[in-house]
């Protein structure tokens, strides 16, 4: 099963891509005050994917926001 969540934001810098899925990682942006969190929304996330065997990942491109896809295998019946 794969599902895809697209957003129109800010995006995310390359430099940032491969981090933000690291416990406690946060994009430090001139907006940080805007959107307070502790850094854990996306760790969390993946590791439920991955415990499920499945994948997360991101494609996002600054001022057009980022789609953050899913897969999760399916089991047989």
């Amino acid at each position: 099963m794969q599902i895809r969540v697209r957003d129109e934001g800010y995006g995310i810098p390359a430099a940032d891509l491969p981090k933000i899925f690291d416990r406690f990682y946060r994009v430090t942006t001139n907006n940080m005050h805007t959107f307070p969190g502790m850094g854990l929304g996306l760790y969390i996330s993946s590791q439920i994917v991955q415990r499920h065997g499945g994948l997360l990942e991101v494609e996002s491109e600054l001022g057009k926001g980022s789609v953050f896809t899913f897969t999760i295998p399916l089991g047989s019946s």
